[in-house]
């Protein structure tokens, strides 16, 4: 038996994850102008609803939620910006990345020095692409219009005056909505999983990610018999965070114990974690060991320095749930218009979503084994020989692992004290179980799996 990963190759059988589903999901809705509340976003909002028979919570346009306020509604009909000819330059029906998020209506003319020094953005650095303007969409007061160009466009905006024509508005009509989709489990506990809804015509920022998060809830939907209860959370980034924690039933809120933030998992950089506020919880431990463990050149980061995002609630003052992240590393098209589908990894989105279904199979599998012999064990009398010439780190593995076997440790809490992959431990415990050696008693939630600040 060797201590290494028993788990990394093969990825699980190809009907384990649907790879059709996820493609589809992204490409049927990625160029939606998908905001904090609009009518696109709302198109995403129903398909995820009836896609995972969930439930929907809303909170009004302009509504203060803990301290943060509710985005307006935003409705564009028209975004063109045109020479005096007619001539196109920008037209938001090409890419709603050409509009500045939550541009306010203008119509006219308006001479060229005034629009390229208030009312365009654009990145001379990387003169093809469309960088997304975004910041309006989380500034409660901003009343702005402008577009985004590829900066060889702007290069050739010779002409003296050009023709805006803007047709949006801003308004408290609409709703902000959280998909909330839940497995019940033995356990009231809940780990919950989140990415967001929002930016449009991107897709490793956020809606691949939900594609990912489908995925596992399929998984654990086969699932006939769950130890812990899920709940999956989709809405537009910091403000679903704000509207659920404020408006759900507090008996939800409290019942959850752990959550999972995902970003960026479609990008064809390494996967990796970013640690909880804690740092010392299980999930902590969990999500930890599985990467290390099962990915190759994986990123570990500390709270919020791999990819900041819901966890700054869920985690922060007046609830401090340990919220990890798990994504992958800074990637080029970041906010640009080439986060697109031919930048999409359907690879790395399987691996994505197979690290998460190890990561729920420990919480899932893991028990405490209660030792039923004394001294140490005669290996090879129970065909469990671990050959040190072969492989020394696993033979101090299980030599260590005997002495922990103390009715209270898991197998995750060994494995976590002696910095090895759970899988090993665990199997090399199951070998011992079927031998008599050892009885398995279910891993309860504890009060300390929460770690300490």
């Amino acid at each position: 038996m060797s201590s290494r990963s028993t788990f990394k190759y093969p990825f699980p059988p190809d009907n384990a994850i649907d790879r059709a589903r996820m493609r589809a999901l992204v490409e049927k809705h990625w160029r939606l102008n998908r905001t904090a509340v609009n009518a696109d976003t709302d198109r995403l909002t129903t398909y995820l609803r009836d896609e995972l028979g969930a439930d929907v919570l809303e909170a009004g346009a302009g509504e203060e939620c803990l301290t943060w306020k509710i985005p307006q509604h935003w409705e564009v009909r028209r975004g063109q910006l045109r020479r005096l000819d007619g001539t196109v330059i920008a037209d938001y029906q090409d890419n709603p990345l050409h509009l500045w998020t939550h541009s306010i209506g203008f119509q006219g003319e308006i001479g060229r020095d005034e629009l390229l020094s208030g009312h365009v953005y654009s990145d001379p650095r990387r003169p093809d692409e469309i960088p997304y303007h975004y910041r309006n969409g989380y500034r409660a007061d901003a009343r702005e219009w402008g577009f985004s160009l590829r900066h060889r466009a702007v290069d050739g905006m010779t002409d003296a005056r050009y023709r805006v024509d803007i047709d949006a508005d801003l308004d408290t009509r609409g709703t902000l909505k959280v998909v909330d989709a839940f497995l019940p489990g033995e356990h009231a506990d809940t780990i919950f999983v989140m990415a967001h809804t929002c930016h449009p015509a991107l897709v490793s920022d956020g809606i691949a990610c939900i594609a990912v998060a489908a995925e596992l809830f399929h998984h654990l939907k086969r699932l006939r018999n769950r130890r812990y209860s899920y709940r999956f959370l989709f809405g537009p980034e910091y403000f679903a965070a704000a509207a659920y924690l404020a408006r759900a039933d507090k008996a939800r809120i409290a019942a959850l114990r752990f959550g999972i933030y995902l970003d960026m998992l479609s990008t064809h950089e390494p996967l990796g974690y970013q640690c909880s506020m804690q740092g010392s919880s299980r999930i902590d431990d969990v999500v930890g060991n599985v990467v290390r463990s099962h990915v190759g050149a994986c990123i570990e980061r500390p709270y919020r320095g791999l990819w900041g995002n819901d966890e700054t609630f869920y985690n922060g003052p007046g609830f401090l749930i340990p919220t990890v992240g798990v994504g992958r590393g800074m990637h080029r098209e970041y906010h640009y218009d080439t986060d697109d589908l031919d930048n999409m990894s359907l690879y790395h989105m399987v691996e994505s979503v197979w690290v998460l279904m190890r990561v729920v199979e420990v919480f899932e599998s893991d028990y405490v084994p209660e030792r039923a012999y004394s001294g140490p064990l005669y290996l090879s009398r129970y065909g469990l020989y671990v050959d040190p010439t072969i492989d020394r780190e696993a033979t101090r593995t299980v030599e260590r692992m005997q002495a922990l076997l103390d009715g209270e440790r898991s197998c995750m809490d060994i494995a976590a004290k002696l910095g090895v992959d759970f899988y090993f431990v665990r199997g090399m415990l199951d070998n011992m179980a079927a031998k008599g050696l050892v009885r398995k008693r279910p891993r309860a939630p504890r009060a300390g799996d929460q770690g300490e600040l």
